[in-house]
């Protein structure tokens, strides 16, 4: 899946939410999920990824639609959410935008392959909610709710 790592547009010390009428970021968790970001603190501080997925998938399990979409729905969802995203943050003629617009092919063929529904519907609800960027969301989703093997 080609994921858009780069933020081009974006000065020093910005964030990746949006603000909103009345400030803040709009998110359905008080505190959002999580900080972006590696603190570097020693192997030792090592953060447990699994219990990290396991505090995600149970967060966000809730928001997911019920039933879960199929694969192709819940793939289209996930990447129409990451351009609108990249659209409302760093505009419509952006280079994340177009790079999306580029491989978007290639992403949707990625996704019905190797990402769950479930993970898929988890950034699609997570990006339309300005909690974090899409390769970002993606990787988490992707640990909190894998696909099944098989």
């Amino acid at each position: 899946m080609a994921l858009v790592a780069a933020c081009p547009g974006r000065g020093e010390g910005t964030t990746g939410g949006m603000s909103r009428q009345g400030g803040g970021l709009i998110s359905p968790f008080s505190e959002g999920i999580g900080h972006v970001g590696n603190e570097v603190r020693g192997i030792e501080a090592m953060p447990d990824y699994d219990a990290e997925a396991e505090r995600l998938r149970q967060r966000v399990e809730p928001y997911l639609p019920r039933p879960l979409p199929d694969s192709e729905a819940a793939c289209t969802s996930m990447l129409d959410g990451a351009r609108e995203y990249y659209a409302g943050v760093d505009g419509e003629g952006s280079t994340a935008v177009a790079t999306l617009a580029a491989t978007r092919d290639a992403d949707m063929d990625s996704c019905l392959e190797q990402t769950s529904p479930a993970a898929a519907a988890c950034v699609a609800v997570l990006i339309a909610h300005n909690e974090g960027e899409y390769p970002w969301l993606l990787d988490q989703c992707s640990r909190a709710f894998p696909r099944a093997k098989g």
